[in-house]
């Protein structure tokens, strides 16, 4: 099974850029991978919501938005799976969510981060968490999801580790400075990830947004063991592909 980490700049609050960067990929990819992950709210931009949940509620989109069929169509025009982040809107809940789209254009996980990291304590009770961990089947392997601080909180990481899966997906969205990531952090994260007790995929977006040294810069990583078998560095927009058997 081939998979493409896709380590791209999105724009905050633009969905129409970030889906047509999401949709030309696919078409880029196609024949070329099987699957395409992309970072945590990668459609939205991380700093996309203004924790006014009159603002928020008309921005998050759900599962039956036009931009989601848009990307269904384009995953089955080219037979290629596209994982990504969004701010999902469901009834009256705001969730940061990553979704997986399958080959065939069908909705084939939902996974609703299930740590609070991704809010503001400003946050009232519609921004939600999800329910816990689970897995779903892709290319005959089962894959579980966790975003971002999901796998730095001790007694989540256990839930997840216990769980019977051949491979983790683990899009994020970090602030580190390139350099720190490149020489440092990125060790800490191939420890905690053997915690997972399976392949782990890391991937990281870049923001051009914002004229800040600390700010995401990229990055991603294939984490097994407690090594990195394989990356891309932070500090630009890169792909990392990867082959799993």
């Amino acid at each position: 099974m081939k998979i493409s980490l896709m380590s791209l700049a999105f724009k905050t609050k633009d969905l129409e850029h970030n889906k047509l960067i999401i949709i030309k990929a696919m078409r880029e990819y196609a024949h070329k991978a099987d699957l395409l992950v992309f970072g945590e709210s990668f459609l939205h931009g991380f700093e996309a919501l203004s924790w006014d949940y009159e603002k928020d509620k008309t921005i998050a989109i759900g599962l039956d938005d036009d931009i989601i069929k848009e990307i269904k169509f384009a995953a089955r025009e080219n037979s290629i799976a596209v994982s990504f982040g969004m701010i999902e809107k469901s009834d009256e809940a705001l969730y940061s969510s990553q979704i997986t789209i399958g080959k065939a254009g069908d909705v084939i996980d939902v996974f609703r981060r299930v740590s609070d990291g991704w809010k503001e304590p400003i946050a009232d009770a519609h921004y939600k968490e999800g329910d816990g961990f689970h897995t779903f089947n892709f290319g005959g392997k089962r894959v579980l999801v966790g975003i971002c601080g999901d796998f730095w909180h001790e007694e989540l990481i256990e839930k997840a580790g216990a769980i019977e899966k051949d491979l983790v997906l683990w899009p994020v969205y970090t602030d580190f400075e390139p350099r720190v990531w490149n020489e440092e952090d990125k060790f800490e994260y191939a420890v905690q990830a053997e915690k997972l007790k399976s392949p782990v995929l890391y991937v990281n977006s870049v923001c051009y947004d914002f004229d800040e040294p600390y700010i995401s810069k990229g990055g991603a990583c294939y984490f097994d063991g407690g090594k990195i078998i394989k990356e891309v560095t932070s500090g630009a927009e890169a792909v990392l592909k990867i082959e799993i058997n």
